[in-house]
C-alpha cells in the first residue's frame, strides 16, 4: 500500500476514534441526564402519593388513577403504583398494573430506581416507605418510552453525524495528504528515472516544507555524485581496458613472431626478453589495479601501530636498484613517529612516491624523504630535483590512469595508477596527499596523517 493511502487511512482512523468516542460520550451523558430527570419525577410523585396515604387509614387507601407529570412531549405520563405489605404481598395496585407481574419489593433497596416492564411498556420504578406505616411499601413507576425514544433518536443522529464526519474527514485528509506528498511523487519519479539509467533526472523542488526541500536537495546531490561515480567508473574501465590491451598485444605479437619461423638462440632470447618486458608491465598493471580496488574497499578501522621510520627505510631499500639504474641517490631524514594504520599500505605509499620521484629525476640528482611531526599531524614528504609538476597537472595527477603529456611522449612503464593508489591509501588512513606548491625546484609530495590520540591509563 502506498504511503499516501496509509497516511490517509491512519488519519481517518484517528478521526473515527476521536469522533466515535466524543459522540458516544455525548450520547451517554444525554441519556443519563434524561434518565435522572425521569427518576426525580418518579421519586417526587411517589413521595406525594406516600404523604397522602400516610394520613388515611389503610382500610380507606386508594391509589390515584390521575395522569402523572408531563413528559417531554408535554403529555401527562400514565401512573403505575402498587402497595405491598411488610411480607411482600400486594395490598393495592392501580388498574395499569392489573395485567402485569409485579416485582418482589424485598429484592430492591428503598429509593433505588430500577427498570420494569409492563405489557411491553418500559417503566422506571422506585420503592419507598409510607410514613406512619413503616411496614408498608409503595411501588411507583412512570413510563420511560420517551426516554428510550430520545436515546434511539440521539443514537441515530450521532451515527449519521459520525458517518458524515468520517466521509468529510477522509475527503479533506486525502486532499491535504495528496498536497503534502506531491513532492514525494517528484522524488519517486526521479528515482525511477535514475534507476532506468538516466542520470540527468532531477527532483523539482516546489515545496515550502524545509524537510521536503532538504530531502529533494539531498536526492539531487546523490544523483550528481552517482553520475560522477558512474562516469569515473566508465573512464576507469575504459582506461584499464586500454592499458591492458597494450601489453597483451605486444606480448601476443612477440610470441607470434617468435613462432612464425625458425630463429637462432640469440633471436629467441631477444624475443623472450621483449615478451617478458610486456608480461612484467602486464603484471605490474594487474597488481596496481588489484591494489587500487582493495584499498577502496577497506572498511575495518586502523588500529595497528606502525613506525613510519621503519616503513620509510624499508621502502627506500626496495627502490635502491631503480635508483642506481637512474643514477639517483636517496636520502632519508625521518623522525621516529608512530601512527595507526597498515604497514603494507603505507610502505606502498612511500615506494610509489619514491618510484615517481626517481622516474622524474635527472641523473646525478638526489631524492629526499623527510618525516616531521606538526601538532596533531604527521607530515611525510618526498622531494626530487626534477622539472616539477606543471600547475595544470597538479589537480589531475592523482586520477587513475592520468599521465602527463611528457609521460605519454616518453612511453614510460607506468600506467598512471601509482599516485591514485597513494591517494586512496591516504584517504583510508584519514589523511591526504598533495603537491607542495611552495617548494622551489623539483616536485615535493606531502602525505599528512593524523597522530593517534593517547589513551589515558586508569590510575
Amino acid at each position: 500500500m502506498k504511503f499516501r493511502n496509509r497516511l490517509t487511512l491512519a488519519l481517518t482512523a484517528t478521526t473515527v476514534l476521536t469522533f466515535g468516542t466524543a459522540f458516544a460520550a455525548v450520547s451517554i451523558i444525554v441519556h443519563r441526564s434524561e434518565q435522572r430527570e425521569l427518576e426525580e419525577a418518579v421519586l417526587e410523585t411517589a413521595r406525594g402519593e406516600a404523604r397522602e396515604l400516610s394520613v388515611i387509614p389503610p382500610e380507606h387507601w386508594q391509589l390515584s388513577e390521575e395522569p402523572g407529570p408531563a413528559g417531554d412531549d408535554e403529555k401527562p405520563l400514565r401512573r403505575f403504583a402498587a402497595i405491598f405489605s411488610d411480607n411482600g404481598n400486594v395490598v393495592l395496585k392501580t388498574k395499569s398494573f392489573y395485567a402485569c407481574p409485579l416485582p418482589d419489593p424485598l429484592a430492591h433497596d428503598f429509593r433505588a430506581a430500577f427498570n420494569l416492564d409492563c405489557e411491553g411498556t418500559p417503566l422506571r420504578a422506585i420503592i419507598i416507605r409510607i410514613p406512619s406505616h413503616p411496614g408498608q411499601r409503595l411501588l411507583f413507576a412512570l413510563p420511560r418510552v420517551q426516554l428510550e425514544a430520545d436515546s434511539a433518536f440521539l443514537g441515530r443522529t450521532m451515527a449519521m453525524a459520525l458517518i458524515a464526519g468520517i466521509a468529510a474527514a477522509a475527503a479533506v485528509t486525502f486532499v491535504i495528504v495528496r498536497q503534502l506528498t506531491r513532492q514525494h511523487d517528484f522524488i519517486a519519479d526521479a528515482a525511477r528515472t535514475v534507476a532506468a539509467g538516466d542520470l540527468g533526472a532531477r527532483v523539482k523542488i516546489g515545496s515550502d516544507d524545509e524537510d521536503i526541500v532538504q530531502l529533494a536537495s539531498d536526492v539531487n546531490e546523490m544523483i550528481v555524485r552517482l553520475g560522477l561515480l558512474v562516469s569515473s567508473q566508465q573512464r576507469f574501465v575504459a582506461y584499464a581496458a586500454h592499458e591492458l590491451r597494450s601489453p597483451i598485444t605486444a606480448l601476443y605479437g612477440e610470441l607470434q613472431l617468435a613462432t612464425r619461423k625458425e630463429r637462432t638462440k640469440d633471436e629467441y632470447r631477444q624475443a623472450i626478453g621483449e615478451a617478458l618486458d610486456s608480461a612484467r608491465r602486464l603484471k605490474t598493471l594487474a597488481e596496481d589495479l588489484l591494489a587500487l580496488a582493495r584499498v577502496g574497499a577497506e572498511t575495518e578501522p586502523l588500529r595497528s601501530p606502525v613506525q613510519l621510520r621503519k616503513v620509510v627505510e624499508q621502502a627506500a631499500s626496495e627502490v635502491t636498484l631503480a635508483a642506481s639504474e637512474h643514477k639517483v641517490t636517496i636520502s632519508v631524514t625521518c623522525a621516529d613517529v608512530t601512527v595507526d594504520g597498515r604497514a603494507r599500505d603505507l610502505g606502498r605509499v612511500v615506494r610509489n612516491l619514491l618510484d615517481n620521484a626517481i622516474r622524474h629525476s635527472p641523473e646525478g640528482t638526489n631524492v629526499t624523504v623527510g618525516l616531521d611531526l606538526s601538532g596533531s599531524l604527521v607530515k611525510l614528504w618526498v622531494q626530487d630535483e626534477g622539472p616539477g609538476v606543471p600547475p595544470g597537472d597538479r589537480d589531475r595527477i592523482f586520477e587513475p590512469f592520468y599521465r602527463s603529456a611528457k609521460d605519454h611522449d616518453q612511453d614510460g612503464p607506468g600506467a598512471g595508477l601509482g599516485l591514485a593508489i597513494v591517494q586512496e591509501i591516504a584517504k583510508s588512513h584519514g589523511g591526504r596527499i598533495f603537491v607542495d606548491t611552495e617548494s622551489e625546484g623539483g616536485a615535493r609530495f606531502v602525505l599528512e596523517l593524523p597522530v593517534p590520540q593517547q589513551e589515558e591509563v586508569p590510575a
